[in-house]
């Protein structure tokens, strides 16, 4: 006796059992992410970062309030739309052959955490050519700092990177509330389906349609809690990478107590960077004064 057409209940299990998957697949992946960006929800089509011009500080409290005007120049950072999807034949449904889309299914979840993972850290990969709040390049020899707290006056440029042709390192402050980057999201990934017969996909072409949707963007935040390097990853340009962090100052000269937490490199430094952080002793012998000086994050993303 043939098999019947196809029935709503089988659809609804498919469905139920894909959900499951793709649920399960968002767990896999480590969201690296998490550990140097923070989250903003966005309820538009962009968001302006107009506020990143104000470092915050407390001051003593002499005369009237110092009310910091915003920058002229802003971040405005457009939100993206990021898809993935799996199609389903109707005739792996009839022969109850459905296994493999399962796997699909759980790799397209998975897929939605590699996705902030690889915006966060190719937007810091790509800090060298793109532009933050200031107007300059996120990593650049020329950030503006102003003689007079309250942003006048002639700046001053100030440099978070140094120069070199090498795979690029990055150091970071992560512990603070002002964070080096964002990530931006407007709409959290979730999982749709297509499977009424009347759909065209359906009725033209026997396939059912599930699929992932995303919506958002990495921002780059503030350029002092980062420093990225081109350089030989070595004692020597870490520790002035270290030091010149600790060194930043906001307008009017005041000290923002950055300090570094976080190295990231990608998998081209990772020896130089286990022998700078995990080696107790340095190659001659001695003690390693940079003995898990911050954490090491070596990812695929760079």
């Amino acid at each position: 006796m043939p098999q019947n057409a196809i029935t709503q209940a089988q659809i609804d299990a498919l469905k139920t059992t894909l959900i499951a998957r793709w649920n399960a697949g968002l767990a896999l992946s480590p969201d690296d992410w998490k550990k140097i960006a923070k989250l903003v929800k966005s309820n538009g089509k962009s968001n302006t970062y107009e506020w990143l011009s104000q470092f915050p500080a407390f001051r003593e409290w002499v005369g009237s309030r110092l009310h910091k005007k915003f920058k002229e120049t802003a971040a405005i950072v457009v939100n993206r739309k990021f898809e993935t999807t799996v199609d389903v034949q109707r005739e792996d449904i009839e022969d109850d052959n459905i296994g493999q889309y399962g796997t699909l299914a759980e790799s397209a979840g998975q897929s939605a955490t590699d996705l902030k993972n690889d915006l966060v850290f190719q937007a810091l990969n790509d800090g060298w050519n793109s532009i933050c709040y200031d107007g300059q390049y996120f990593f650049d020899a020329e950030h503006p700092v102003h003689p007079n707290e309250d942003g006048s006056g002639a700046a001053v440029g100030v440099s978070n990177m140094q120069v070199g042709t090498g795979a690029p390192w990055i150091l970071l402050c992560t512990k603070r509330a002002a964070s080096p980057i964002y990530l931006q999201e407007r709409m959290a990934a979730q999982f749709d389906s297509v499977t009424s017969t009347q759909n065209t996909s359906v009725f033209d072409l026997d396939v059912y349609s599930f699929g992932g949707r995303w919506r958002g963007e990495a921002a780059y935040g503030f350029w002092q809690c980062a420093f990225g390097s081109k350089a030989e990853l070595n004692a020597a340009n870490f520790n002035a990478a270290y030091a010149a962090m600790m060194k930043f100052t906001g307008d009017g000269g005041r000290k923002l107590g950055i300090v570094p937490d976080t190295l990231i490199t990608g998998p081209d430094n990772m020896a130089a960077a286990e022998a700078l952080l995990k080696a107790q002793q340095n190659a001659a012998g001695a003690s390693n004064t940079n003995y898990n000086k911050v954490s090491l994050i070596v990812t695929p993303w760079m």
